[in-house]
């Protein structure tokens, strides 16, 4: 039965134990695809059938030695063992996702801190002797029974040059692995870089110690100074910590001084000033002013150095220095200077009052006030204190006193366009002139004697 003899002798190729004679060729488990494409004529007049060459132990020895395995593996194979073909097998499996895995998104990964640490041309030479060791490992594929090895179709020279396509990838896989590594604290340190002010003394060193890294890293492109790479960034971010928490310590008001602005808020003189805003002479502006200052001085003292182990930025209060549109003096302090400006408010409304209230013109009016109002007022003229607890008939008794009065407010921005609307410098007499125009245009129309500037 000749297709059966066919099939047998197939059989025996596949397996390594004879090489098949046909015309122009010769058939070996290396070359299996020529039993698909000759027609089954040819092979049914094949020539003649020979044993396998002998296994080249040299060879053999060499090219375990470049997967990583034991040379003495060679001899067992020598002896028929399938041992030495299952270890080989095993070795290439492993290799092949390997490679798939290094050269999958590779100038991505080989990128740390945003830059590049390969160049492109330089990388492309690795993926190519990477694709080539692909291309290698796969060709040893079929050589998967003691008698294929025989049929090795490999030279020595080949095995040389994936020495070094193995190096490439050992060295891929480290270098890929550290910048992972590197990359959580790089990546860290970047959003740290925008949460601190640009000035900032620890911003200007992160920039400087990132340029100096990449540069090492680049003229290495391996982990020779993994540890020095470790040790720089975790000493960059161990100073980040410190510089934030100081930054912190001084933005936020701790728990003594969280109470003592609750206490400002509740304070009789800023009550005081709340209801003296209702009489409209009164300059509200510089209250409103007074407080979102106050409003802008946040509390937070739960802040830990673990708490920014993940993240930049205090989770509780989430304070970004960066953000922060005012100068960066300690929170305290400003508390402190509030307190003073209040005193400071509180006098100058109270003398704003009685210069208004002592004006002969408004001195006429207090005898057409209610009695009740009208002594009201003239405790206050005669005592020159604010009474201790300013209550709406209070608000209402003077409010009544100054009706007379008109109220004209002014930004200091346009006392500013004013002073400067003919160019500068100016002399005394052309400023002189141009306040005097600026009066005179928002009065135009009005009793002068009755009308009164707030700078707001």
């Amino acid at each position: 039965e000749p297709d059966l003899l066919v099939v047998v002798l197939a059989a025996l190729v596949y397996s390594g134990d004879v090489v098949l004679a046909v015309t122009g060729d010769k058939i070996d488990s290396g070359k299996l695809n020529l039993l698909i494409e000759r027609p089954l004529d040819d092979l049914k007049a094949f020539r003649h059938v020979e044993a396998p060459k002998e296994i080249n132990v040299a060879l053999l020895r060499s090219l375990y030695e470049t997967l990583g395995l034991n040379p003495g593996l060679a001899q067992l194979a020598v002896q028929g063992q399938d041992e030495s073909v299952r270890q080989l097998q095993d070795s290439i499996s492993a290799l092949v996702p390997r490679l798939l895995h290094a050269t999958t998104d590779m100038a991505a990964r080989l990128s740390f801190w945003g830059q590049p640490l390969v160049r492109e041309e330089e990388l492309a030479g690795w993926r190519n002797r990477l694709d080539g060791l692909k291309g290698f490992t796969e060709s040893l594929q079929p050589y998967n029974t003691v008698g294929k090895l025989k049929n090795l179709r490999i030279t020595a020279e080949d095995v040389e040059a994936q020495k070094q396509s193995i190096a490439v990838l050992a060295n891929t896989e480290r270098l890929m692995a550290l910048v992972a590594e590197l990359g959580g604290t790089a990546g860290y340190l970047s959003q740290a870089e925008l949460v601190l002010p640009a000035d900032h003394v620890w911003v200007q060193r992160a920039q400087d110690t990132r340029k100096v890294l990449l540069d090492k890293l680049a003229a290495d492109k391996d982990i020779t100074h993994g540890a020095e790479y470790r040790h720089t960034l975790q000493q960059l971010k161990k100073e980040y910590l410190s510089a934030y928490i100081e930054s912190h310590s001084k933005a936020r008001l701790g728990v003594s001084e969280d109470r003592a602005k609750t206490a400002l808020r509740r304070d009789p003189r800023l009550v005081a000033l709340r209801s003296l805003a209702g009489i409209a002479l009164m300059p509200t502006g510089q209250l409103a002013t007074f407080e979102e200052k106050l409003d802008k001085l946040k509390s937070c003292a739960a802040l830990i150095e673990a708490d920014l182990g993940a993240s930049p930025f205090c989770p509780h209060c989430r304070f970004q220095p960066a953000n922060e549109q005012r100068d960066m003096l300690p929170a305290a302090n400003v508390l402190a200077s509030l307190d003073d400006e209040l005193d400071r408010l509180l006098g100058s409304w109270q003398q704003t009052l009685l210069d208004n209230l002592e004006d002969p013109i408004i001195q006429a009016n207090l005898e057409l006030l209610k009695p009740a109002d009208s002594k009201l007022v003239k405790a206050f003229l005669t005592s020159r204190v604010l009474p201790e607890s300013v209550t709406p008939e209070f608000v209402g008794a003077v409010q009544e006193a100054l009706s007379g009065l008109e109220k004209i407010s002014v930004s200091r921005d346009e006392i500013r366009d004013a002073l400067l609307a003919g160019g500068s410098p100016a002399t005394p007499d052309d400023l002189r002139k141009r306040f005097e125009t600026f009066i005179n245009g928002r009065s135009r129309g009005k009793d002068a004697s009755k009308l009164r500037f707030v700078v707001e």
